[in-house]
């Protein structure tokens, strides 16, 4: 089988968490490489940045937010969404202990990773939900997880989302006072329509190298169906990627989670009912941009072929 080379922006920086598991999984599990498709990671702090290399030619593809190739493409950017990672966010609300309620957000300090990217993305999706508004807010960028996590602690931030699995373990920990507000459940609640991990590159890319993008989904559905049916092979991808240690049992819980939750996007995620809620989503959040169309920002041969393959 020919190899295939791909430079791929990790919008997570140098970590991986549940959030990003399918793509920790393609490469753990050799899914990418099956294909024929050999990924060189190049981090990249935040999803704003990961997608700005990619039009600064420093990658092929990247992934990240779903939020930064909405906003870049609704500027005019060439770009385009070839597959989800996920259907939903996995993070809890983790805050100070000064916050009781979700009304003491206000005025709170909330540290995101860049402005428009997706720990951003889905706090103002939770903002919105309440009886506050984005200037109710001091936004704190700092970065991706482990420097939000620093903000925490540090007393820096007030509230943050965390990975789900960080947060178990930040307030497993009894050495900071730090709580859950709202969890994976109420979030899912509070906000059904959430941002999540999509893999992007430009209209360029799209008709130079089809055959490279094709291996790329068949990758990623590959190893979101693998997630999806395996707690051993989530399990294997955990141990070996994410930084915080939780016993067997706890990751087991936030597996059962993600099935449960139909979290996994074992199909690729690139329905037409699925993405028309996304893009309207964002456009209530994000009226001053221009609108822009399913067609317009949405390839779905790449995963089309892809579910025919691994079926």
């Amino acid at each position: 089988m020919a190899e295939h080379h791909m430079r791929l922006a990790s919008g997570a920086g140098p970590t991986f968490g549940v959030d990003d598991i399918a793509c920790a999984a393609a490469s753990h599990l050799g899914l990418w490489e099956d294909a024929g498709l050999i990924v060189e990671w190049i981090p990249a702090f935040g999803g704003v940045k990961a997608m700005n290399k990619i039009l600064d030619g420093e990658v092929d593809a990247a992934y990240g937010g779903l939020g930064p190739v909405l906003q870049l493409r609704s500027q005019g950017h060439p770009m385009r969404i070839i597959a989800s990672m996920a259907r939903a966010l996995a993070q809890n609300l983790v805050v100070q202990p000064h916050i009781k309620s979700t009304a003491d957000l206000k005025g709170a300090s909330w540290a995101v990773d860049g402005i428009g990217a997706l720990s951003h993305h889905m706090a103002r999706s939770i903002v919105a939900k309440l009886p506050i508004i984005d200037d109710d807010i001091k936004w704190r960028v700092t970065g991706p997880p482990p420097e939000r996590i620093a903000e925490l602690l540090s007393g820096q931030a007030d509230v943050s989302l965390i990975r789900v699995e960080e947060a178990l373990a930040l307030t497993n920990e009894p050495d900071n006072s730090l709580k859950l507000l709202l969890g994976f459940v109420d979030l899912k609640v509070l906000v059904p329509v959430q941002p999540h991990g999509v893999l992007a590159t430009t209209e360029a890319y799209e008709h130079a190298a089809p055959e490279k993008l094709e291996l790329l989904a068949k990758g990623i559905v590959a190893a979101s169906k693998r997630l999806n049916e395996s707690f051993e092979a989530f399990l294997q991808t955990f141990e070996h990627y994410v930084s915080v240690k939780l016993a067997p049992k706890e990751i087991e819980q936030i597996w059962l989670q993600e099935r449960q939750s139909k979290g996994f996007a074992i199909d690729g995620e690139m329905s037409k009912d699925h993405w028309n809620k996304q893009l309207k989503a964002f456009a209530l959040l994000n009226p001053s941009l221009p609108s822009i169309q399913f067609d317009e920002v949405l390839t779905t041969k790449f995963v089309d072929r892809a579910v025919t393959v691994t079926k």
